[in-house]
């Protein structure tokens, strides 16, 4: 009833997301943070069908909500929103090869950032320490995406083939 991929990329998001953790507190003493979450939601919505991309990023979004102090449902809705979005543009993208998949990280990342920014500090918008703050955040966490997605999508592409499932996205455009 549900395609076992979808459990599969949700297992390597939650991967993902306490490995980040455990970068974030190391850094913790330089007041720096890495914001990964653009990955997470790439695969589900361009590999899965509809329903089992939104349960991966529906279940993501909750694991999210539940790890990160974010008011609960933050990225939940995030990634409901980020997935039904992807899976509309689809078959604009190559979803088999890194490139449109580590592209559409980067601009889910950043919406994600931005969503952070605007939803938990809008005290703050006038700060210029705060802004600062951000986009030493962004610059950081996307320098790291350009060698973590690249990684995290063959990961995921070799967690197919290591438990024998379909390694080709659902309804692949006719070329």
């Amino acid at each position: 009833m549900i395609d076992p991929r979808c459990f599969i990329l949700f297992g390597a998001n939650i991967v993902l997301l306490y490995l980040t953790q455990l970068v974030n507190s190391s850094l913790s003493a330089w007041s720096l943070h890495l914001m990964l979450l653009g990955p997470m939601i790439i695969l589900p919505a361009l590999y899965l069908k509809f329903r089992d991309g939104l349960l991966c990023c529906l279940l993501t979004g909750l694991w999210i909500d539940a790890a990160l102090p974010v008011p609960y449902g933050l990225f939940t809705g995030g990634s409901i929103m980020a997935c039904s979005i992807l899976y509309t543009f689809r078959h604009r993208f190559r979803a088999e090869h890194n490139y449109h998949p580590i592209v559409l990280s980067h601009i889910i990342n950043l919406a994600a950032l931005i969503l952070v920014c605007c939803k938990l500090n809008y005290g703050q918008l006038d700060s210029s320490a705060y802004w600062t703050q951000v986009l030493v955040t962004a610059l950081l966490s996307h320098l790291c995406l350009l060698f973590i997605s690249p990684w995290f999508f063959n990961v995921e592409r070799l967690l197919f083939n290591l438990m024998h499932v379909d390694t080709d996205p659902v309804d692949l455009p006719i070329h």
